[in-house]
């Protein structure tokens, strides 16, 4: 079998998230998690700051931030002011569903 005729990971994980109930639930549970790695990680590239350093400029420490870019948990209501408050990223909720809008390449 070559390269180009295996599945991609994108192509795996919806044909899991459509067929697996349980994996469905999990994935959308964490859709907030995982955009707010995402600003993160793309903040941090962006202005090539450390782990620490962002921690610094957010007020909290560097374990914290890395629990965050891992997003397998959800941020508080508290973090995501901070992010919000220090350009990171941009939050909307709505009764049509929480929005994030990263605000690193904006």
């Amino acid at each position: 079998m070559r390269l180009s005729e295996l599945e991609t990971y994108d192509e795996v994980s919806q044909q899991r998230y459509d067929t697996d109930p349980a994996y469905a639930a999990e994935v959308d549970r964490l859709a907030l998690a995982d955009a707010v790695s995402v600003a993160i990680v793309a903040y941090r590239a962006e202005h090539d700051l450390t782990q620490t350093a962002f921690g610094r400029m957010l007020g909290v420490k560097q374990p914290q931030v890395a629990r965050l870019e891992r997003g397998d948990v959800l941020p508080s209501l508290e973090t995501l002011q901070r992010l919000a408050r220090a350009g990171v990223l941009e939050v909307r909720i709505a009764h049509e569903g929480t929005t994030i809008r990263e605000l690193a390449t904006a």
